[in-house]
């Protein structure tokens, strides 16, 4: 099992940060274009560094965590986590966002968030 680590982890991270797709009817996957241009052109250039990386020896990847197949030398998990991370960053920013422009947050939190915000709180002082 210890072979699925790695796999696992990604699952992880897309099975917490799926649900907000949803509960916030986030448009992100309506505009695949947009997706794939804020996704691939930096997974290209970290997945090239990775490949020269480990190609020279500087990185390496335990295979009692990772499964067997490779693309370049790389795990599939690892070019997978190319993918899923900048994702659950994406899927995360415009969930904060909905919450935000929305007004969904508490009351109570409201002065912080304003502040976060540098808005003028609701009592009129900024």
């Amino acid at each position: 099992m210890r072979h699925l680590a790695y796999a696992a982890m990604l699952v992880a991270v897309l099975v917490c940060v799926l649900p907000l797709v949803r509960a916030y009817r986030l448009r992100l996957f309506t505009r695949p274009r947009r997706l794939a241009l804020s996704i691939l052109p930096v997974a290209v250039v970290f997945v090239a560094w990775d490949v020269v990386a480990t190609h020279a020896g500087h990185w390496a990847f335990d295979a009692a965590q990772v499964l067997a197949p490779r693309v370049a030398g790389l795990p599939l998990e690892e070019l997978g986590f190319f993918l899923v991370v900048p994702l659950a960053g994406l899927i995360t920013y415009e969930a904060v966002g909905t919450v935000l422009r929305d007004g969904l947050v508490p009351r109570r939190w409201a002065p912080a968030v304003d502040r976060l915000l540098r808005r003028p709180t609701r009592g009129g002082r900024s």
